[in-house]
């Protein structure tokens, strides 16, 4: 009971690590500078395997994709990959800590101007607001991310990882979706408001094979975009 208490909490502190470590590089990926050569040596090739990570589970799956694929994906040797992660199972818990910071980055990159608070928000705001979190869905981390989903639901390993993550990322996606859109901060309805384009959005993210996708996303934005509008005026006219 004791050893398994501490492996628990040893791939806990292990993925702590990782998503501390991805967190202190700067927006362009490349490590804080001032920690010596050698220390920036080791964040490069640790970035690159756990983005070469995500490229395989994209072009091959997570079920497909090998500690060597990895490796030669990323252009480093099977020593320094075993370096950094000595087993599948520790690169693949980094990679989530690893996505989970970079999904929020890349949500708040295609948020971040939309809705500004000195104009009145307009329909136009809100569904340009609703087409980004489409392109959102459609990125290589959300796709990477939905094979860690679904090999979870067997791997009981992966899904303590992924739990443990996704409870936080919950939180700080709402938070950020507070940052950037002010005029939805008052707002009554806002969690029901996030849930239904995120739920609506990712489920047509991951419907990989619909006939007609893209037109089909396309009414889905308008028909999306009108109930938040909705949403939008009838709690605003409500609090005043």
């Amino acid at each position: 009971m004791n050893s398994r208490k501490k492996s628990s909490t040893a791939k806990t502190r292990q993925r702590s690590s990782a998503r501390q470590q991805v967190s202190t590089e700067k927006k362009d990926g490349h490590p804080r500078l001032g920690d010596g050569w050698q220390a920036e040596k080791s964040a490069l090739t640790r970035q690159a395997i756990l983005e070469a990570a995500v490229r395989c589970f994209v072009k091959d799956g997570y079920a497909n994709t090998t500690t060597a694929m990895i490796a030669a994906e990323a252009k480093v040797s099977r020593g320094a990959m075993m370096h950094h992660f000595p087993s599948r199972s520790a690169v693949m818990n980094a990679v989530v800590g690893y996505l989970h910071v970079r999904r929020l980055n890349e949500y708040r990159a295609l948020m971040v101007d939309i809705d500004s608070p000195d104009q009145t928000l307009t329909r136009d705001a809100i569904r340009t607001s609703v087409e980004s979190a489409w392109k959102y869905v459609n990125l290589p981390s959300f796709i990477a991310y939905q094979e860690l989903l679904a090999a979870a639901r067997t791997d009981d390993e992966l899904a303590e990882a992924v739990a443990e993550v996704e409870q936080d990322f919950e939180r700080e996606f709402l938070k950020t979706v507070r940052a950037v859109f002010p005029h939805w901060k008052q707002v009554r309805s806002l969690q029901a408001a996030h849930d239904l384009v995120q739920f609506v959005m990712q489920g047509m993210g991951v419907a990989h094979r619909t006939s007609n996708r893209e037109q089909r996303a396309r009414r889905v934005i308008d028909t999306v975009t009108d109930h938040l509008e909705r949403i939008y005026l009838a709690d605003t006219k409500n609090g005043e």
